[in-house]
């Protein structure tokens, strides 16, 4: 019964969340496919992104520079490459959802599709009475500093580099997300 009202929340927050901009669109078939399923259920979810990071040496202090939930150009990052206290940081981070099951015979189950549609590095995060955390994450990423104090460490050619990088990894996930839903049926 606590899987089945959690659910219903898990759901209706997923749709103020929709209705507010807060989710990425391209995933809402996927959502709604997993949320239809009825032992299954979403969290939280990313269908990959691009950040500036600037890092103060604290998760509190660390401020987001830039943020694209989306391929980026030069024309996107390049201004926002400015002199800055402490490090910044260009990343990629690939898709992850969270995906609750209801029994870990289903969680299993799931896992093995998301293997199959290329989410290596997923697995199992926690187990709960009827409620079973999966976290589903690739294995595509890219850390990298660029400015440190205000002093520039990679030249813009290096930048665009990492830029093109960072959209083939992009397009990546995105194959990635696309199987999944395939798989789902």
């Amino acid at each position: 019964m606590v899987f089945k009202v959690e659910k219903s929340q898990a759901v209706n927050n997923l749709r103020v969340s929709d209705s507010v901009g807060d989710v990425d669109r391209e995933l809402m078939p996927l959502l709604e496919k997993i949320n239809n399923l009825p032992d299954f259920y979403t969290t939280s979810s990313c269908g990959g992104r691009v950040v500036l990071m600037q890092d103060l040496g604290s998760k509190k202090l660390d401020n987001f520079v830039g943020k694209w939930h989306r391929k980026v150009s030069m024309e996107d990052v390049f201004p926002l490459f400015k002199p800055c206290d402490g490090l910044l940081w260009f990343r990629y981070e690939s898709p992850i959802l969270h995906v609750m099951a209801r029994s870990l015979d289903k969680a299993s189950w799931f896992l093995h599709l998301c293997r199959e549609s290329g989410f290596k590095r997923s697995g199992i995060q926690s187990v709960k009475d009827e409620r079973i955390l999966i976290e589903v994450l690739s294995t595509e990423r890219i850390d990298v500093p660029i400015m440190s104090e205000g002093r520039k460490l990679v030249s813009e050619e290096y930048i665009n580099f990492l830029i093109e990088q960072a959209n083939i990894k992009y397009d990546l996930g995105t194959h990635k997300l696309d199987r999944l839903e395939k798989n789902l049926g």
